[in-house]
This record gives C-alpha cells, structure tokens and sequence, in this order.
C-alpha cells in the first residue's frame, strides 16, 4: 500500500513543480489508482472509490479545455484541479492514519 500511495504523493509532487502536464498527472493517477485493488486486496471500497472521483474530477478540467495553443489553466481550471489534489491528499493521509 506505501508503495503506491507514495507513488501517487511523488505524482502530485512533479504535478506541483511543473514538472509533469496535466494530462500526464491525470494518466499517472488513474493508473496508480486502478492498481491498489489488486495490489492491496483489503483496502476499503470507499476509499478506492473517494480516490477515483477525485482522479475524475482533475482528468474533466484536462477534458474540458478549450483547445487551441493555450497552456496555462484558467483561474477556475486552477482551483478546481488545486481542490481536488488537496481532497486526494487528505484522502492518501487518511489511509495512514
């Protein structure tokens, strides 16, 4: 389970220095997150689940954009993904509580 969840921190970490894409941050989520059930058998479905929608949620601000030479989100592109790295985060905390 550490294994993962410190994958998924090292993610949001590259994410926050700029060093991965949004698009990229959201592939690496998903992936990461599809692997805990196998991987960790006994972890609570409403965890994995809590996971999943907030991978969900910062993958539809990626699907959302506007396409077109723009790189940078938009104020509210910003927070909505901001919100839900900071939900995912407390969600990864509670999982080592």
């Amino acid at each position: 389970m550490r294994f993962i969840t410190d994958g998924i921190r090292d993610t949001l970490a590259h994410y926050h220095r700029d060093d991965l894409p949004l698009h990229r941050l959201t592939w690496e989520l998903q992936r990461r997150i599809e692997e805990i059930p196998s991987a960790v058998p006994h972890a609570p479905a409403v965890w994995i689940d809590q996971l999943r929608d907030l991978q969900r949620r910062v993958a539809e601000v990626e699907q959302n954009r506007t396409p077109g030479p723009r790189t940078e989100l938009t104020d509210l592109e910003h927070r909505r993904v901001d919100d839900s790295l900071r939900q995912l985060q407390a969600v990864l905390e509670l999982a080592h509580a």
